[in-house]
């Protein structure tokens, strides 16, 4: 497969993928693809040396992402509850019984496999850490057998089988067939598809508009019964499944005296403020530009921004919200800071306000007053700004002086 080729991929996948996301989010995403060329393990072959199988389901892990963009069908569960439309599944030789149950942190199902298995839970979304295989979860059953899961969410109506079939064509034998081709399967009564190549094993299946895709990596003669195996105890829960990234990296800001976590993706990724915030003798303007913020671009439908300020002496602090921050607060909440929810910041007791499309939490500490904003388009928003705000640390003594003191009125 050439560059071109996994670009085809990549872009179809990300067009399959989450709304909303802003054009800056989706420049930073495909520019991101261009420069993390360490991800593209292009169909690696099953080597018969001694290796790990840990290692071989790594380097596999890019050709099941190409063949799990596999399209679905319509398929009845069978009466005896078996997959249709493809081999019948024997009993595995000489495997033992899963007795135990794995539940994902981030994918939304939960698998069943042997007691004595290894397991190595997702850490990230698919596709935004460093390491391919991080958006995996994956049993090692240490019997040259490794079963592995993922799930996106899948944007309704979107279409991507000609870019796919065009990406894939080169794989190796027996993985390059379109995406109608593939045998039919049944996981947790949702049809879906499966295809067997050398080593692999892969199956897609839709379910709650989120897209799944199994795989295992395997060195046996009945992998296909290890695999329906496996997939008879799989219950799908899209409910729970987890759309934003574990945020790895901090950030400690120059100028407003804070600190939180953030998920690295880049040059672009984080904005430090350049000038000190000053509510009540700057005249308010367009949030997501605004230079006395600190601001994180995630590339997932989903602004972040914090800054702070020295409290004015004498001053009621709802009344001083209302008058001078909240018209520049995200979405225009217009809700007396009074009337908001309480939240806790750092151990400091705040407030916080929901509204359309965006995020406002408030705390003082310190005789500083900081706000902190999520712009976002996603329907898990409050989650994902709950995330990050666990992970700030206020320190209102590290922040830097304003030119003038800030008054009560201009």
């Amino acid at each position: 497969m050439n560059e071109s080729d996994f670009d085809l991929a990549a872009r179809a996948w990300l067009d399959d993928g989450p709304t909303g996301m802003s054009d800056r989010a989706v420049l930073s995403t495909l520019d991101e693809i261009h420069t993390a060329r360490q991800r593209r393990a292009l169909w690696p072959a099953w080597r018969a040396t001694p290796v790990s199988i840990v290692a071989r389901a790594a380097s596999a892990v890019v050709l099941v992402v190409a063949v799990g963009l596999i399209a679905i069908t319509v398929l009845p569960v069978q009466p005896d509850g078996s997959s249709a439309g493809g081999p019948s599944a024997a009993v595995p030789v000489d495997f033992p019984d899963l007795t135990t149950t794995f539940v994902s942190p981030r994918n939304g199902f939960s698998v069943r496999h042997p007691e004595r298995a290894g397991l190595t839970p997702a850490t990230q979304i698919w596709g935004l850490s460093d390491r391919v295989n991080d958006g995996f979860d994956v049993v090692e059953t240490g019997l040259a057998a490794v079963f592995q899961g993922v799930s996106t969410e899948r944007r309704e109506g979107a279409s991507v089988d000609a870019l796919v079939d065009d990406a894939i064509e080169d794989a190796p034998d027996g993985c390059a067939a379109p995406r109608s081709e593939p045998a039919e399967i049944t996981i947790d009564g949702q049809s879906g598809r499966i295809v067997e190549c050398p080593n692999q094993v892969v199956a897609t299946v839709i379910d709650g508009g989120r897209r799944y895709l199994f795989a295992l990596s395997h060195d046996r003669a009945d992998a296909r019964a290890v695999f329906d195996t496996f997939a008879a105890t799989i219950d799908l829960t899209p409910d729970t499944a987890v759309d934003f990234p574990d945020l790895t990296t901090t950030f400690v800001s120059p100028t407003n005296g804070f600190s939180f976590k953030y998920l690295d993706r880049g040059p672009a990724t984080i904005t430090p403020a350049k000038e000190p915030w000053d509510p009540a003798n700057q005249p308010p303007i367009e949030i997501d530009f605004d230079d006395r913020f600190d601001a994180v671009e995630t590339g997932l439908a989903a602004y972040l921004e914090g800054a702070s300020t020295p409290i004015p002496d004498g001053v009621s602090i709802d009344d001083w919200v209302d008058e001078y921050v909240t018209p520049i607060s995200a979405g225009g909440c217009g809700v007396p800071r009074s009337q908001q929810a309480l939240i806790t910041i750092d151990g400091q007791s705040g407030r916080i306000v929901e509204c359309h499309n965006g995020i406002q939490a408030t705390v003082d500490a310190g005789g500083r007053f900081y706000l902190f904003i999520l712009s976002a388009d996603r329907s898990d928003a409050r989650a994902f700004f709950d995330t990050w705000i666990a992970t700030i640390d206020l320190r209102p003594e590290d922040a830097a002086a304003p030119p003038s003191t800030p008054s009560e009125a201009p």
